[in-house]
């Protein structure tokens, strides 16, 4: 597996090399400091996953993100040294798969890499889903709403797995936090909320007055299967 830094901090690609060297050896790691070098070896490289920290010098980083969902599909865990709201829904508006905040905590990040390896492992196999209306093919990342096709990221592609799988059940923020992170800290559920709000927008499910995926305050969700 190959897994590209896109960081200009030496101190924390320090950490960062350190940690996967201790823990995860036979990883390939590799590391720039600038956008246009990330940009460049994701194309060139393809990657298997991309660590992106957002205060790239030379690009603004939610447009790398942006960017990059032009032509890949690579799982994207972005490095942010705001601690708001506002970054962690851009993020996932422009399609990054997981968000940690600066300083950089080693341990969570490695967790959070070998989470993704677990879900990538997991894909290997065609899983094609339907719930009404909806048709999952979660090995491609597509959903089909009727005959409108919508990609997605890999963790709206689990969510909407899990939701699609227990329809007309309620599926807890604890139970969507183990499966995208292998964690059920119930802390996740503000990350979570962001991710279910980017779905519903890509089904064209109104958030405040939803018909397809519902909150269930203080819970979780609950996707209702439409009929034509």
């Amino acid at each position: 597996m190959r897994i590209l830094v896109v960081e200009p901090v030496k101190s924390d690609v320090e950490a960062i090399s350190s940690i996967f060297a201790m823990f995860l050896p036979g990883i390939t790691l590799v590391t720039v400091a600038t956008g246009t070098e990330g940009l460049i070896s994701v194309e060139q490289q393809t990657p298997d996953l991309l660590i992106l920290d957002l205060a790239v010098p030379d690009i603004d980083g939610f447009e790398m993100i942006k960017t990059i969902r032009l032509f890949s599909s690579i799982p994207i865990i972005v490095i942010d040294s705001n601690h708001n709201e506002s970054s962690l829904i851009r993020s996932i508006e422009f399609g990054a798969d997981d968000y940690i905040t600066k300083p950089i905590r080693p341990l969570e990040l490695l967790a959070r890499v070998k989470s993704i390896m677990r879900r990538r492992q997991g894909t290997n196999q065609d899983q094609y889903i339907v719930a009404g209306l909806l048709r999952l093919d979660a090995s491609l990342h597509r959903v089909y709403v009727g005959d409108k096709e919508v990609r997605l990221t890999r963790t709206e592609n689990i969510i909407l797995r899990h939701l699609m799988e227990n329809a007309g059940n309620t599926v807890t923020h604890g139970n969507l936090a183990q499966k995208i992170w292998g964690d059920d800290s119930t802390e996740a559920s503000a990350t979570i909320r962001v991710y279910v709000d980017r779905i519903r927008k890509k089904l064209g499910d109104d958030s405040k007055s939803p018909s397809m995926i519902f909150t269930e305050t203080g819970l979780g969700y609950r996707l209702v299967k439409l009929t034509p």
